[in-house]
C-alpha cells in the first residue's frame, strides 16, 4: 500500500535501458540488444520482472536440492542427465528443470494469484458477476489429495510430458495472459545451478531426516533453515 515513487522508478528504468544499450558481450543485455524490438516489447520492464522473480528462483533451487537430497533414485537420474549433457550442455536439462518445477508445485513461491472475471461465471450456488476480483490459492489445487494421487509426493515426471495434471490447474508460474514472463529464464538458470552443485557430488540434508522419500512431504518447507552436506561421488 506504499505510494508509488515515480521518480525513483524512472531512474531505475533509465539505468536498465543504459545497461541494455551497452549490451556487454555474453550477458542477457547482449541478447536483448540484438533482438528485434517493437513499441510494446519494453525490454527494461521485462528485466524488472526477471529481477523480481529471482528471489523465487533461489528459493525453488534450494527446495529442489532438498528434494533430490532426500530422493536417491531421482538424484541418480539427475546426475546421469548432467553427465550426458557435459559442461556445455546445461541449457538443456529437462529432468532437472522438472525437479525445479515440481518444487514449485509442492511449495509455490506465489501462493496467491489475483484475477478478474471477464464474463459471468455460473456456479451451483449462483452466478458470479462479470468484473469480479478473485483470488486463486495455488497450494489448494497443487496439493488436493482428493483429486491428485501424487499430491504430497515428489513426482518430477509430471513435467516431462504434455500438459501436467490434464485440465487440473497446476500453475507454478501462473497461467494465461498473466503468466510469468521470466519462467523459462528462471528454469534455465535454476537447473544450471542445481547441475553445478550436483556434478560429481552427493548432496545430503543436514539433518538427513528433514525430508523423507517414504513419507508425505510437508505442506511448507522453510528454505532459510535448509542445510546441506556435499560428498564427492566415488568413482
Amino acid at each position: 500500500m506504499h505510494p508509488g515513487r515515480k521518480r525513483l522508478r524512472e531512474e531505475f528504468l533509465d539505468r536498465l535501458r543504459k545497461y541494455i544499450a551497452r549490451g556487454e558481450q555474453g550477458s542477457l543485455a547482449d541478447v536483448i540488444a540484438r533482438m528485434a524490438k517493437s513499441e510494446v516489447s519494453a525490454p527494461a520492464d521485462q528485466i524488472s520482472q526477471y529481477l523480481f522473480a529471482f528471489d523465487a528462483a533461489g528459493i525453488a533451487t534450494f527446495r529442489a536440492l532438498a528434494l533430490l537430497a532426500s530422493h536417491p533414485e531421482q538424484a541418480r537420474h539427475a546426475r546421469e542427465e548432467i553427465a550426458a549433457a557435459g559442461k556445455d550442455g546445461r541449457k538443456d536439462l529437462p529432468f532437472i528443470r522438472a525437479c525445479v518445477r515440481e518444487s514449485l508445485r509442492l511449495w509455490p513461491t506465489t501462493p496467491a494469484i489475483l484475477r478478474e472475471t471477464t464474463e459471468e461465471v455460473r456456479w451451483d450456488g449462483g452466478v458470479m458477476p462479470k468484473n469480479t476480483n478473485i483470488l486463486i490459492f495455488t497450494p489448494y489445487f497443487h496439493r488436493d489429495d482428493e483429486n491428485l494421487s501424487y499430491a504430497n509426493r515428489f513426482t518430477p515426471e509430471l513435467w516431462l510430458g504434455g500438459e501436467p495434471g490434464g485440465r487440473w490447474p497446476l500453475i507454478p508460474f501462473s497461467g494465461g495472459p498473466g503468466i510469468c514472463p521470466g519462467r523459462n529464464l528462471v528454469a534455465l538458470l535454476a537447473s544450471a545451478m542445481t547441475a553445478t552443485i550436483l556434478d560429481g557430488r552427493l548432496v545430503e540434508l543436514d539433518p538427513p531426516d528433514t525430508l523423507r522419500s517414504d513419507q508425505e512431504l510437508p505442506g511448507t518447507l522453510d528454505y532459510f533453515s535448509l542445510r546441506f552436506k556435499l560428498h564427492p561421488v566415488q568413482a
